[in-house]
């Protein structure tokens, strides 16, 4: 059942994008200024301790990357690009937009014909 709803999550996740770049964004921030303020109590000048707590992390965007690895569906948000990619082409070429619906209706029709005849 776990595995169910993790990967209902990750689906859902697909559709609120923003807002988890958002929330993601706002807790590699905060996990950045607390470790700052932990070296500055100890003792290290304010851009030693940014640096140190930058090398911690290991990359704030490589950090952020693993995590979009790990939390999406990598095969339905690649679908999900193309989709709206050719959505997008197809928009921006209505005479090529024509010809392949109309290509699509033949081809149908004509497959069609032969499965009702038998």
């Amino acid at each position: 059942m776990r595995i169910i709803r993790a990967w209902l999550l990750r689906f859902g996740g697909l559709f609120r994008k923003e807002r988890r770049e958002r929330e993601l964004a706002a807790e590699m921030e905060s996990h950045l200024q607390m470790d700052i303020e932990d070296n500055l109590r100890a003792g290290m000048s304010s851009p030693e301790a940014r640096r140190q707590a930058l090398m911690k992390l290991g990359g704030i965007e490589q950090t952020k990357e693993i995590y979009r690895d790990r939390r999406g569906l990598p095969l339905f948000e690649i679908l999900w690009q193309d989709l709206r990619f050719g959505a997008r082409m197809l928009r921006k070429n209505p005479g090529f937009t024509a010809v392949v619906a109309l290509t699509v209706a033949l081809g149908c029709g004509r497959e069609c014909g032969h499965f009702l005849r038998g």
